[in-house]
């Protein structure tokens, strides 16, 4: 198993959010992405990595996903979360809208460093459920 103690976003810490105590066990967040709250911290990465976007476009591609159960007020404090811990960086957005200005959201050096980390977490978590699966069909 990885040791995930380097990792700003697992690290019980300073730098790492909502993650609970201790290291993934017992109540809390843990430090896995297994589970629809913490699918969306890698998909909002994930989801930067292709183009800068708001909020609302943020929010979109995760209803896509079937992640549109997320309160938005999450998905926010997650985006200012990120952003404090240096891994996407965020401006107003410089072009009209028909509405108020719009933050955009991109993703930085050290986010797509995590994302990296991220991607070979949930490889290992589907080989995980993989194996489970096979031993539910035998």
């Amino acid at each position: 198993m990885k040791d995930d103690q380097n990792d700003p976003l697992f690290s019980s810490q300073g730098a790492g959010y909502g993650r609970g105590q201790g290291r993934g066990r017992g109540r809390g967040r843990g430090g896995r992405w297994v589970g629809e709250y913490s699918l969306v911290e890698p998909a909002l990465l994930a989801f930067l990595t292709q183009e800068s976007l708001h909020g609302y476009a943020l929010l979109e591609k995760l209803e896509n996903l079937g992640l549109g159960a997320i309160n938005p007020s999450v998905v926010y404090r997650i985006l200012r979360d990120f952003e404090e811990i240096g891994l996407v960086q965020s401006n107003w957005e410089d072009e009209n809208t028909q509405g108020p200005p719009r933050r955009i959201y991109a993703l930085t050096h050290e986010g797509k460093a995590v994302l990296e980390h991220a991607r070979i977490s949930l490889k290992d978590t589907v080989d995980r459920i993989e194996t489970i699966l096979e031993q539910i069909n035998e």
